[in-house]
């Protein structure tokens, strides 16, 4: 039963890392169209502002990084009890989520016009990406046996 939990981890924390790498990429796609829209209305004053329109690359930030990304961390936390990891590891899962609150704060700091603070976010990110990298490399449940899983072998001595 713990083996299928460490395997289930390790799927969990895969999916997390993808979600980090969704969130790069429709954030980025968000600030390219943001910028796109600014230059083709540049000499025409009259045309809607990017404000006014929907950006379909930050609201899919916004929707992965509110919802899908702490669910995430919450089903890596609980994951991590029922595959009876050490408690260093489950604690690192838990400051992954403390992680996610602050960038979550960082994100509202920023709609509030404080840039220089908000600008943590992406730095926080970062933070993120590192630990849960950490986190699943560490816990990897596939492939090769780690030492104290390999079975003995018998090393003759010439």
């Amino acid at each position: 039963m713990t083996r299928n939990f460490r395997k289930m981890y390790s799927v969990i924390g895969a999916l997390l890392l993808l979600e980090f790498l969704a969130q790069f990429y429709t954030i980025a796609s968000s600030a390219f169209t943001s910028v796109a829209d600014k230059i083709a209305n540049a000499g025409n004053p009259t045309a809607a502002s990017a404000v006014d329109e929907p950006d379909l690359f930050g609201a899919a930030h916004a929707v992965i990084g509110v919802f899908v990304v702490p669910l995430t961390i919450a089903a890596l936390i609980g994951v991590s009890v029922g595959a009876r990891y050490p408690r260093r590891t489950t604690v690192l899962a838990a400051l992954l989520f403390l992680l996610w609150l602050i960038q979550f704060a960082l994100a509202f700091v920023g709609f509030l016009g404080v840039a220089a603070l908000a600008g943590l976010h992406g730095v926080n990110a970062l933070a993120m990406v590192g630990l849960g990298i950490y986190l699943v490399k560490s816990n990897w449940a596939f492939g090769r046996p780690t030492p104290a899983q390999a079975p003995p072998t018998s090393n003759s001595t010439r």
